[in-house]
């Protein structure tokens, strides 16, 4: 009761709906803080460290003035000792290739070791006289190489048979636990299948046993007195129980979603793991064997998935638990002074993205690692000192060779936050304050205010005259990139920059016709920053904790963690959007979205879903062919004959779902079609699609959205993850500019709406639905698609530019190559070799603002 009571006690300091009375973009606030591109607001207290991005490791030391701290995100992988003491300092610092979640010191701390990730190995370091000295062999010079060699060592480093992950250091037996988070006997063969493994190796005389354990362990803890061991795995929802001398998994305990870190409370006999995807840590009784208690860590009590608890400690004493809040950008504050009933006692604001949480031995001092930094950042082009400076910088100095402005991965940074323990009034005060941040409350789940009658319901459940969704997810382009050239002209419309237009209408005469005969959408950003997390994004409105930070290893070329056969690991416990339709008896149908080839039984192949609740709502004939690439006027034609065919027997799935993506291009590979082209084919299908809609029988109930998966690095001059957006319908505003700043959510937020679901996360649950974009009266007119005025058959020759790289690209599939290389050969290819590369313009983006009632 003590729990819910806290909440309720804070429910008058939720936000609200309010409406935007003009364009509000983030950056610093006037009480201090920062309007982060999600709605959040970051007010981080204490003294800041600024670090490489994600730290997922802190080890404070016993002298309470120094702490260790490594990093592993997109940026260099640093292994640093911090001064603790004032203002946090970095005393001493080590590099490595690659590294992950997994840190640990001997008894007396003169020997550390640290998970070596996708290079398969662990790092090893001493510290002596306040210093760290390597022990293990040292990474290859990379920035010395050249970046065709750089790039061939990356993948080399890349192909070891094992990801290294957690570690724990057992002083009574001088035994070292390691974990390998996949191991895989052939690395050669990507199919061959992955193994979770444990190592226990004895430091005296350096023999080591191994055994399989399965899953994706991440997490390793050794029992009160030794005789158990217990590992988290990450996929499973499961602690594993192993016996100490054989290895072998003795018990599994149920746990959350995503099971990460553990805590150990040996005394009491209580582990306690932090479950990402549940909000949630799960309490187990060490003695017993089995869960005794559930402490959710969410704001509110009704919170779906997006507080994201990913790392936890506890206090010296034990009484306190302190769990960091990844996605709510805070530390859930645990009392566990009362053994039959532990309960949140309040939150402390953070940085962006909390990745780490420790305590010092003193119990004074909160130490926690910030992964996405204090801020947003923008990019703008490199100064010459700071050319100078990213030539020394191996990650950074492969983009560099591309373009002349910082990458996004590169804008990240990191820090270590220290904050004294704050007594219980100015704790109520960080509470507070955390909730001002918040954008989210559940009473969003149910409901969506707005002040004017459209199409769109305000209740979850009301009913809508729009009956049908289709719902088209397109590849990686910006607004100015298809609609720059709009703010040009007699009569100027929306926010552009024609000099950045790659695509226009000559390129893209539907995608122009369809936003000046419906609505314009010059404010709209994708939540996802790549292709990585833009899927997630566009189908479940959030990304867990592991593609958040997954993506930081694969598009630094490093090695990242395989997922397993089930996705379980990228998966979240809400589902997609068509899982959403699914529970509520919403008939739903994809076209290509989330799809796999497989035997049709008959020599060939066929297209199904990749997830379960696809499996049977896919049609079999909308899909790639191995090695080559069906056109979008293809694939549209496909769709019209089953619309046709549903339309007739009257079996219309309410909600379908299509990829549509052939604007992502072939770059210039000879032979293949020219980048115009590709995104020409794109327009036209898109054009034939929404006028046969139109045209039919359901035009008058029928809703289509349009966006991107992702923008990445497209030139923009507003902000990089600005994009392509549509909305068609016949209770769509005509001829209408909305400046209504939406994000991907926000598409997903009316959807749901439409077809009477609940939000899938705190996301779209908070997002701004699209009401600015819809009438409560309906105009039938119908669509007439306009033809293609270039060469659709165009194909780039040998001469091209980029030719000789795009020849080396794999096409087979969108988002297997490199879209940083990709769109710089589009740029030149379609600009000219020697045009000027545009800046790419960063800029925290917020989709809505907040009355916060005080």
């Amino acid at each position: 009761m003590r729990r819910f009571a806290f909440v309720l006690l804070l429910l008058a300091a939720a936000p609200a709906f309010a409406e935007d009375v003009k364009p509000v973009f983030p950056g610093p606030t006037k009480d201090g803080g920062f309007l982060l591109p999600n709605g959040w607001t970051l007010t981080p207290v204490g003294q800041h460290a600024v670090t490489t991005d994600l730290p997922l490791n802190i080890i404070p030391l016993k002298d309470n003035t120094h702490a260790l701290v490594a990093s592993s995100g997109f940026n260099s992988h640093d292994l640093m000792l911090v001064n603790i003491v004032g203002e946090p300092k970095i005393v001493a610092k080590m590099t490595n290739r690659q590294s992950w979640y997994g840190l640990a010191t001997n008894a007396d701390e003169s020997k550390i070791w640290w998970s070596g990730g996708g290079q398969g190995s662990l790092h090893t370091f001493d510290w002596k006289d306040s210093k760290l000295v390597r022990s293990s062999p040292a990474d290859a010079d990379l920035p010395k190489l050249p970046p065709s060699e750089i790039e061939k060592l990356a993948e080399a480093l890349g192909n070891a048979a094992t990801f290294k992950s957690g570690l724990h250091f057992d002083a009574k037996t001088d035994i070292l636990y390691s974990l390998d988070i996949h191991h895989q006997k052939d690395a050669k063969d990507k199919e061959s299948p992955k193994e979770g493994r444990i190592h226990a190796t004895n430091t005296k005389d350096n023999t080591t046993r191994v055994a399989v354990i399965g899953g994706r362990p991440y997490d390793v803890v050794v029992g009160p007195g030794g005789h158990q061991i217990f590992v988290s795995d990450w996929a499973g929802q499961r602690v594993l129980v192993l016996d100490p001398v054989t290895l072998k998994v003795e018990k599994k305990i149920g746990v959350g979603e995503h099971p990460n870190q553990m805590a150990l409370d040996a005394k009491r006999g209580k582990l306690y793991v932090a479950c990402a995807s549940s909000n949630s840590v799960c309490v187990i009784d060490t003695h017993r064997g089995h869960l005794v208690e559930t402490i959710y860590t969410s704001l509110f009590p009704k919170a779906p998935s997006g507080s994201t608890p990913d790392a936890l400690a506890l206090s010296p004493d034990g009484e306190t638990l302190y769990v960091a809040n990844a996605d709510n950008n805070c530390i859930a504050v645990i009392d566990l002074d009362d053994a039959k009933m532990s309960h949140v006692k309040g939150f402390i604001p953070t940085g962006w993205y909390p990745t780490s949480v420790a305590v010092t031995p003193d119990g004074k001092n909160i130490l926690v690692g910030v992964g996405k930094g204090l801020q947003s950042k923008a990019n703008p082009r490199f100064t010459k000192e700071e050319l100078e400076k990213v030539e020394k910088d191996e990650v950074k100095a492969i983009a560099r060779k591309l373009m002349p402005y910082p990458y996004i991965g590169t804008t990240m940074s990191g820090a270590l936050s220290v904050i004294p323990v704050p007594g219980d009034a100015k704790l109520k005060e960080y509470t507070a304050q955390v909730y001002r941040n918040c954008p989210y409350s559940d009473s969003q789940l149910t409901l969506a205010p707005h002040k004017d009658k459209t199409a769109i319901p305000t209740k979850v459940g009301d009913p809508s005259p729009i009956k049908y969704v289709v719902y088209i997810i397109k590849e990686n382009r910006t607004y100015d990139q298809v609609f720059g050239d709009l703010a040009a002209g007699k009569t100027p419309k929306g926010n552009g920059d024609p000099s950045l237009c790659m695509f226009p209408r000559n390129v893209t005469p539907n995608h122009h016709k369809l936003a000046e005969e419906f609505v314009l959408l010059d404010n709209l950003y994708c939540n996802g920053q790549v292709s990585r997390d833009g899927h997630p994004w566009s189908t479940m409105a959030y990304h867990t904790d592991y593609t958040a930070r997954d993506w930081h290893l694969t598009y630094s070329r490093r090695k990242g963690v395989d997922d397993d056969d089930e996705g379980s690991l990228q998966n979240a416990p809400s589902g997609h959007i068509w899982d959403a339709c699914k529970r509520k008896g919403i008939s739903y149908r994809s076209y290509g979205e989330a799809g796999k080839r497989v035997s049709d039984g008959q020599g060939g192949f066929k297209m199904e879903g990749r997830v379960p609740n696809l499996v049977g709502h896919f049609c079999p004939n909308y899909g790639i062919p191995k090695g080559t690439r069906t056109r979008d006027t293809d694939k549209a034609e496909v769709f019209l004959t089953e619309y046709d065919a549903f339309t007739k027997a009257k079996t219309m799935p309410q909600f379908i779902v299509m990829s549509l993506g052939e604007d992502h291009t072939d770059g210039t590979k000879t032979g293949s079609f020219t980048p115009q082209a590709c995104v020409a084919s794109n327009d036209l299908a898109l054009g034939r699609i929404v006028e046969h809609i139109s045209n039919g029988p359901l035009w008058k109930e029928t809703a289509i959205f349009v966006i991107e998966d992702d923008a990445q690095y497209g030139p923009d001059h507003v902000d990089a993850h600005r994009t392509v957006g549509l909305v068609i319908s016949p209770y769509t505003k005509r001829k209408h500019v909305d400046s209504t700043q939406y994000a991907t959510v926000s598409l997903i937020r009316t959807m749901e709406l439409i077809l009477g679901l609940p939000p899938l996360s705190q996301y779209d649950a908070a997002a701004r639905p699209m009401f600015n974009s819809f009438t409560a009266t309906a105009d039938a007119t119908a669509y007439k698609h306009l033809p293609a005025e270039i060469d659709l058959t165009a194909k780039n020759d040998k001469m091209a530019y980029g030719a000789d790289r795009s020849n080396k690209m794999d096409f087979s599939e969108y988002d297997k190559i490199d879209d940083f290389e990709l769109n710089e050969i589009l740029w030149h290819a379609i600009k000219g070799k020697d045009a000027l590369e545009p800046p790419a313009v960063r800029r925290a983006i917020a989709f809505r603002v907040q009355n916060l009632k005080k």
